[in-house]
């Protein structure tokens, strides 16, 4: 059952939904859900039954109307929910109560429902009544701050729905999650989503918050690329735009030989990370020589050739006629009643035994109504009464975890393969990074490190984004390594890899010899563009997937057509939940049939989704959308922006969407006479005159303290809320209420801050430990999991085979 509204909670119900759930989407009659009314539209010619993004979000549901203020609808809703599976919706927790639709009294009705609250500040804490939209959730979780954006200017979101693309995905994950459970911990469980709480943990959080508290110390966006880093950044081009990124001395070096060895780039200092980014004044310039000289694909072809992971910066257009994807048939075609026939994205994953992604386009407005009502009408109506006498028997929190029992193997490397295992371990699952001393992965690396000690065991962000992991150290080029990495594989239900293609073949761990151990063995896979089509040995990092992926020709300032990118890789965060979804979507099909699986995951393809809104405006009228600064994606609000506030670098994020939150903001402003123009009693008067409204807030906010400031907006209606930079995430009385961030010993033995369970469940608590030491649990693995004696496993660690 689907009550949700607008982005976040319907994207989540997509994703059951393309997977083979029976979704009834419950819309208000006449108009529906908001999101039929936001476009983008044919010819711009508004139309409940023409929305594009109301299409990309609702493929494969039936919708029934309800009025849930009428006696004989709302009977007929708690019929439904009595007996769904899972309950989706986006209202605040006041709203719920008010109508009887919380969860303490749906779980008297229904013990083993699953309700998913997608919202953006989450179901409690300070801010869980606050009025809000994705451009809130963004700016609050401090990825803007951090990320995007130049200094000297407003923080950035993408020109899409970011926050909410997270949060949808996260929640179908955990609550995909917490129904495989039901049984471990002894019925169904309310699932709480903030959007802004998943990006400031995954994304912000992840990679600057430990760091912060032990050396008072954070960044801000620069709007050169990934900071010191150089060449890490956007580049233009003959036809558009690149992304080159050379992090590792052999990637500098394979740069040079496709420049032709230029001698500018010989000196020895170049060499090191570091230097270049010191001497970044003297490269840039010069790398943009030759880029100007070429196209994205020619750059892209020879980089990679050379072994530079560039990647072009793909728009709108390019990815429709993009040769891999056609070959790949990644393309959907659907009909659709009043839209005739649509293309649209096709599977965020691909899962052989039971392929996933759209098969019927999005369902009219009450489509369905007479089925459902014949299907009430067959069952036994439930009436609010029933609801209230049912059992009174409030459900407890459990001991066992959803996935207690699920053990896997991760061989994944860097940031995705990692944070896929991370959010199974969240959930109960056992989980057991395999890696090597004999080549140290790089994100063991990366700075800052525990009392500034360089040490791979002592990389703070390491310890966040490997939370849940354990480890254990084998070299996989060895036959004797690889032979244990096979005994440990026949004990686990999951493997997990993010190598490129051919990589753990090469080492005779590919899936058909992981399968001859583990028969119902899940395999998730996740190459940066698949295992096929002209892209499938691309080489990537999670920032150059976003211009893989499209997300980058959107993300930049409104009055500027250079795309700007973000710091940081959020494909890499997000590909964790991803991956984590597929094994999940493996897991309920293998125990139904018994079968495993092996999933092809390409992160270009799932992190496409993000660009679905303007996608879908492509497709219906020929649009290429470019960056759009702070802007609503589909100009269905105004105003709707970032403002500069009372001090260094403080803004707030403010959003309005219907007349009603408009009046709200005009009584805030005190009433001014510019408000009163007939013209801006409408959206449409408003997005006419949005520049000049912009002008008229970004006068009136400077004066204001940021928090102050919002909650006078939020007392009068009108969603709103302080742009936060990383120090102000531990400090913030939301994200401190809500636990977001949490003290944790290592194994090494000192505290540190890492983020805990990013999304609460009312009955399983994660027991969240740091990233591993390595190789910590060898032992128990080895001598204990696969039985070695000790002369054995100690032959082993001397001759390195454990290592």
């Amino acid at each position: 059952m689907e009550l949700a509204q607008g982005v976040a909670g319907p994207f989540c119900g997509k994703l059951l939904a393309d997977y083979g759930a029976d979704v009834v989407k419950v819309e208000p009659p006449e108009k529906g859900d908001v999101t039929r009314s936001w476009g983008p539209f044919p010819s711009d010619q508004a139309d409940v039954e023409k929305s594009g993004l109301f299409f990309f979000l609702n493929t494969n549901k039936r919708s029934v109307t309800l009025d849930i203020n009428v006696a004989g609808d709302k009977e007929r809703l708690l019929d439904l929910i009595s007996r769904a599976d899972v309950l989706i919706g986006s209202s605040r927790l006041r709203e719920l109560q008010e109508q009887g639709l919380d969860y303490d009294s749906l779980a008297r009705l229904n013990p083993k429902l699953v309700m998913i609250s997608c919202t953006p500040y989450g179901q409690t804490g300070p801010y869980a009544e606050w009025n809000g939209y994705d451009l809130n959730a963004y700016h609050l979780s401090a990825t803007g701050s951090r990320y995007c954006g130049l200094p000297d200017r407003e923080p950035l979101e993408n020109g899409t729905f970011t926050a909410d693309f997270f949060g949808g995905f996260a929640a179908a994950a955990w609550g995909l999650g917490v129904v495989l459970g039901r049984d471990q911990v002894g019925g169904g469980q309310h699932v709480d989503c903030s959007s802004a709480e998943v990006l400031a943990a995954l994304v912000v959080g992840s990679l600057n918050v430990g760091g912060y508290v032990q050396d008072s110390v954070f960044n801000r966006r620069t709007g050169q690329g990934m900071g010191l880093a150089c060449p890490a950044r956007i580049y233009p081009c003959q036809d558009g735009w690149v992304f080159i990124i050379a992090l590792e001395t052999r990637q500098w070096k394979g740069l040079c030989r496709a420049m032709g060895d230029p001698d500018w780039a010989m000196p020895e200092l170049f060499h090191e990370l570091h230097s270049r980014g010191e001497n970044r004044d003297l490269i840039d310039p010069m790398v943009e020589k030759w880029t100007l000289g070429r196209s994205k694909n020619e750059i892209m072809e020879i980089c990679q050739a050379h072994g530079c992971p560039a990647t072009a910066l793909y728009d709108m257009a390019d990815l429709a006629g993009l040769p891999h994807l056609l070959e790949r048939g990644y393309w959907t075609e659907l009909e659709h009643p009043a839209l005739g026939r649509v293309r649209t994205l096709g599977a965020a994953m691909r899962l052989p035994d039971c392929p996933g992604g759209p098969r019927l386009g999005a369902p009219l407005l009450g489509e369905h109504n007479a089925e459902i009502f014949a299907e009430c009408r067959s069952a036994k109506a439930v009436s609010a009464v029933q609801v209230e006498s049912a059992c009174a028997t409030k459900p407890q929190a459990s001991s066992q975890l959803p996935l207690s029992g699920m053990r896997v193997a991760n061989f994944g490397w860097g940031l995705v393969g990692p944070m896929v295992g991370q959010l199974l371990s969240f959930l109960g699952a056992e989980v057991y990074k395999i890696e090597s001393n004999a080549r140290i992965d790089f994100q063991r690396k990366v700075p800052p490190f525990h009392r500034g000690i360089p040490d791979p065991d002592r990389s703070i962000q390491n310890h966040a984004c490997w939370a849940g992991n354990g480890s254990v150290t084998l070299d996989l080029k060895r036959p004797e390594a690889q032979e244990l990495a096979l005994k440990l594989v026949a004990k686990c239900d999951v493997a997990i890899e993010n190598f490129s293609p051919g990589v753990l073949q090469r080492m005779n761990l590919g899936y058909e010899q992981l399968k001859s151990v583990r028969p119902d063995l899940i395999m998730v896979s996740m190459p940066a563009a698949g295992f096929t089509g002209p892209l499938h040995k691309l080489r990537t990092y999670g920032n150059s997937l976003a211009c893989l992926a499209g997300l980058d020709s959107v993300t930049g300032y409104y009055d500027s057509s250079r795309p700007l990118g973000m710091e940081t890789a959020p494909a890499d965060m997000l590909g964790g939940v991803i991956g984590a979804l597929a094994v999940l979507i493996a897991a309920y099909h293998r125990r139904r049939t018994g079968k495993g699986q092996h999933i092809e995951c390409s992160q270009q393809e799932a992190f496409m989704h993000l660009i679905g809104p303007g996608f879908l405006d492509y497709v219906l009228n020929g649009r290429v959308a470019g960056p759009l600064g702070n802007r609503h994606p589909l100009q269905a609000a105004a105003p709707h922006g970032v403002f500069r506030c009372r001090g260094e670098d403080r803004w707030i994020a403010l959003a309005v969407t219907t007349d009603e939150e408009w009046r709200g903001l005009v009584a805030a402003l005190g009433n001014p006479a510019w408000a009163f123009a007939p013209e801006l009693a409408e959206l449409r008067g408003r997005l006419r005159d949005i520049d000049a409204i912009h002008m008229h807030l970004a006068a009136w906010t400077q004066g204001h303290d940021d928090y102050e400031l919002a909650q006078l907006l939020q007392r009068h209606g009108v969603a709103a809320t302080p742009v936060l930079n990383v120090a102000d995430l531990l400090s913030d009385p939301h994200f401190r209420a809500r636990s977001t961030f949490i003290e944790v010993m290592h194994p090494l033995g000192f505290t540190e801050t890492i983020y805990g369970a990013y999304v609460k469940c009312s009955r399983s608590k994660p027991h969240v430990h740091p990233g591993p030491a390595r190789g910590s649990d060898n032992e128990r693995v080895f001598k204990g999991l696969l039985g070695l004696t000790e002369a054995r496993y100690r032959e082993l660690v001397e001759r390195q085979i454990i290592y």
